[in-house]
């Protein structure tokens, strides 16, 4: 449809790029999410490994990242953010990789990057 249409291609970035980067890694939660209990509902084989794939790469990039030194979050943050992706890769890397169990985790990174921080009252 874009290759198509190049102006709406250059219009579709635009928007993407005005978009706040937290609403943006919750898109990747929320899809992610969708991908992982579709494959789960379907039975199939193919979407079976390829969620299970998916998940393996961002739960391993999100782990990577928020371990790394350059991350601005707070070290407790940092630390319980690498802790629930890691058990997210213990689940894939098991034998039986519970897809609904790591759309749920999903799901909970997906509302929390759509929560709005409380702003500190001024006193």
């Amino acid at each position: 449809m874009y290759a198509q249409n190049p102006q709406a291609l250059r219009a579709y970035g635009a928007v993407q790029a005005a978009r706040p980067l937290r609403e943006q890694e919750a898109e990747v939660y929320a899809i992610l999410s969708g991908r992982l209990r579709e494959a789960a509902a379907s039975g199939d084989p193919l979407a079976f490994t390829r969620a299970r794939a998916d998940a393996r790469r961002l739960f391993t990039t999100l782990q990577t990242l928020v371990l790394h030194e350059s991350c601005e979050l707070p070290r407790e943050l940092r630390g319980l953010i690498a802790s629930v992706a890691a058990a997210a890769l213990r689940d894939i890397e098991g034998g039986e990789t519970d897809l609904v169990f790591l759309a749920d985790i999903c799901d909970d990174f997906a509302a929390g990057l759509r929560a709005r921080p409380a702003v500190a009252a001024v006193a």
